[in-house]
């Protein structure tokens, strides 16, 4: 039905622009639209004419009677070469400013062009500083606070709530309200966030074929854990030698830790989930209260699991200086058979399925709690991307319209059944990596069980391969490729094998996962971070390091938890709940 209502509205806009083309009086400039022309002498033209831009500002689909010029801050890779036929190819001449004006009637002009990282953030400070912003650009949710609190930015609410498409509003009701209240205040919308992908709880994986051999049972308890990997190291099921395979990997190096970051890989998440602990997280607790996860009492209890493991040799002895890449190796090498880490693993196991096509990694969901489950805390539901419009330009809802426009045709019906000479050209300039970084892209927050509930109903043909999005085909077609290969008795290439082990194997365990879903209430910075919070945090890991590693006894997890509220965090405490319960 809605895309019925997209072709229609397609056919009625394109009629309209026609009609309206070349009405401009001599020497206007495209955008410089003068409202006032359309007085009461002009009669029912001009009340036809008022109908149409009213159409725009509260449709998705309709396009502006006249062209709407906007400025935008942008970023840019100085190394990006545009294809051949775009010999003019920039930010504002591309495949997707053609169509997004054959669309919408909307031209782009950069306000300032920037690389990203340090020279975007720069280029955007200065702009809120003197308040000469570009009518639209990419903020953090700390620079949205500050403009939202200098009234530098339109409140979206109407806009979103009118011109959001249908796409697009089933894909942020997804997140159950928590990706758009980070953008709103006193319940206002002011920013289209781009959204995060829930990561799913984190698996312990074992190499199967090494429990086969040293004749294992598959895991339930953290006892059977311990049981599984000290025979791994001590056994040596992969011939490494004499204690030279690897217990448990940690990567702490490049801003890593062995907890925080949930769904990630290498850490010890789930041993201190077990016992109701969600280190590096503000979580509400049972009073209401917000109380930062890594002081908590629950705490100690996975700490004295890891210091029991390090003193047996199953935590590998070098993981305070482990890179990650060095980790990847010693799973590469087939040095170790035992690690944490999301649904994903396998794109890290690409080099040892390489190496070695017998070696079987199998996923389990452990340790759990008493009740059986898993607990997984949720990240935050944004990236750090947030869309705003200058205060003060006449059309806000252009915003929404563009992004609604680029979902539909990169995750919606559009993307299959309209078959235009500039949609064509518009994917196939996404499909190079051009243009989608102004817009920006955002899916559901189940985006990878939904993958695999559509790539399942594909293969098991009750799905049309084309009623999915691009990538999800590509993955369908990949998968197809791997079960091709094996029904053949051939090895699987290596993409394949790894697309089917994420998306239909570990993929289908997080669909299935009984789990206990915790979500942090903050992700912000209060005003008392920017002095302390480095400081805090040094002290947290300095100190969880050493006892883990058996230089501070267990008992020292209280003496630190003192430090750390005397030293600031009480203070930070108190403003985070602050914030949360404005």
């Amino acid at each position: 039905m809605r895309m019925k209502r997209f072709m229609a509205l397609m056919i009625v806009s394109a009629t309209l622009l026609g009609a309206v083309s070349g009405c401009s009086s001599s020497g206007e400039t495209a955008g410089e639209t003068d409202r006032s022309a359309e007085t009461d002498a002009e009669g029912q033209s001009g009340a036809q004419g008022a109908d149409v831009w009213e159409l725009a500002a509260t449709d998705p689909y309709a396009p502006y009677p006249e062209t709407v010029n906007y400025t935008i801050g942008v970023t840019v890779d100085p190394s990006r070469t545009y294809p051949e036929d775009w010999e003019n190819g920039s930010p504002e001449h591309s495949a997707y400013t053609e169509f997004y004006m054959a669309k919408l009637n909307v031209q782009n002009t950069d306000y300032f062009e920037a690389t990203d990282g340090d020279d975007y953030r720069t280029k955007v400070s200065m702009a809120i500083s003197s308040g000469d912003l570009p009518d639209i650009m990419s903020v953090t949710h700390e620079e949205l606070v500050a403009l939202v609190e200098n009234d530098l930015v339109e409140d979206l609410t109407d806009a979103y709530n009118n011109c959001a498409s249908d796409l697009m509003k089933e894909i942020y009701d997804s997140y159950e309200g928590r990706s758009l209240e980070m953008a709103t205040f006193d319940g206002r919308l002011y920013a289209m966030p781009t959204t995060n992908i829930s990561g799913g709880p984190e698996f312990l994986w074992l190499r199967k074929d090494w429990m086969d051999k040293l004749g294992l049972e598959e895991p339930k308890t953290l006892e059977d854990v311990e049981a599984i990997v000290t025979a791994f190291v001590e056994q040596d099921p992969g011939n490494n030698g004499v204690g030279k395979t690897v217990g448990i990997p940690l990567c702490t190096t490049e801003s890593n830790f062995l907890y925080g970051s949930y769904s990630s890989a290498y850490k010890m998440n789930n041993v201190f989930t077990m016992y109701g602990a969600c280190p590096e997280q503000w979580i509400e607790t049972a009073g209401g209260n917000v109380e930062y996860g890594s002081v908590q009492p629950e705490m100690k209890e996975g700490l004295a699991v890891l210091a029991d493991w390090y003193q047996k040799g199953l935590i590998d002895k070098e993981f305070s200086t482990r890179k990650y890449s060095e980790v990847t190796s010693l799973i590469t090498d087939g040095r170790c058979g035992s690690v944490f880490a999301g649904w994903w693993l396998p794109y890290d196991l690409g080099g040892c399925y390489e190496l070695n096509p017998d070696a079987e990694w199998v996923s389990y969901l452990l340790p759990t709690s008493e009740n059986g489950k898993v607990t997984a805390w949720t990240g935050n539901p944004n990236q750090e991307v947030y869309f705003v419009v200058k205060k003060g330009f006449e059309h806000p809802e252009l915003l929404v319209k563009i992004k609604s426009l680029t979902l539909d045709y990169n995750q919606g019906d559009a993307a299959y059944t309209d078959d235009s000479a500039e949609a064509a050209a518009y994917m196939e300039w996404v499909n190079h990596g051009y243009g989608i970084e102004f817009i920006g892209g955002f899916d559901w927050y189940d985006a990878v069980a939904r993958s695999y509930t559509h790539i399942k109903e594909a293969i098991d043909g009750t799905r049309d391969p084309q009623n999915m999005t691009a990538y999800e085909n590509s993955l369908y077609e990949s998968c197809q490729a791997y079960l091709a290969s094996v029904e053949a008795g051939e090895q699987p290439d290596k993409q394949n094998w790894i697309d089917y082990n994420c998306r239909m194997v570990a993929a289908k365990q997080m669909l299935e996962a009984d789990t206990n879903t915790v979500n942090p209430v903050f992700f912000g910075q209060t005003e008392s971070m920017g002095m302390m919070w480095e400081t805090l945090r040094t002290l947290e890991r300095k100190t969880i390091m050493q006892i883990v590693t058996g230089e501070l006894p267990l008992e020292a997890f209280d003496t630190f938890v003192e430090e750390w509220k005397e030293a600031g965090g009480d203070i930070i405490t108190a403003e985070v709940n602050e914030q949360v319960n404005q």
